[in-house]
C-alpha cells in the first residue's frame, strides 16, 4: 500500500480529518474501486462502488446526510 495526496475542498478535508479509521478505510476502498487496475465501464464502477459502500456500512440515510451537508456548505 502507498499513501497519496489529493487536493480537495477545505470542508471535505475537515470531514476526512474527523473520520474514524474504519471510515477512512472505506473511502480508500471506494477510491480503489473507482481508479483500480482493471478497465471497467462507468456502470460497473458505480455498481462496485455502491456495493463496497454498502458492505462498509453506508446506508441511504447516511448518504443523504452527507449530501445535505455538502449542499449546505456550497450555499455558504
Amino acid at each position: 500500500m502507498k499513501t497519496i495526496t489529493l487536493e480537495v475542498s477545505d470542508p471535505t478535508a475537515e470531514k476526512v480529518a474527523q473520520m474514524s479509521s474504519a471510515e477512512k478505510k472505506s473511502v480508500a476502498q471506494t477510491l480503489e474501486l473507482l481508479v483500480g487496475r482493471k478497465k471497467r465501464s462507468l456502470g460497473k464502477i458505480m455498481h462496485d462502488a455502491s456495493e463496497q459502500a454498502r458492505k462498509n456500512g453506508l446506508t441511504p440515510e447516511i448518504l443523504d446526510e452527507i449530501l445535505k451537508e455538502i449542499k449546505d456548505e456550497r450555499k455558504k
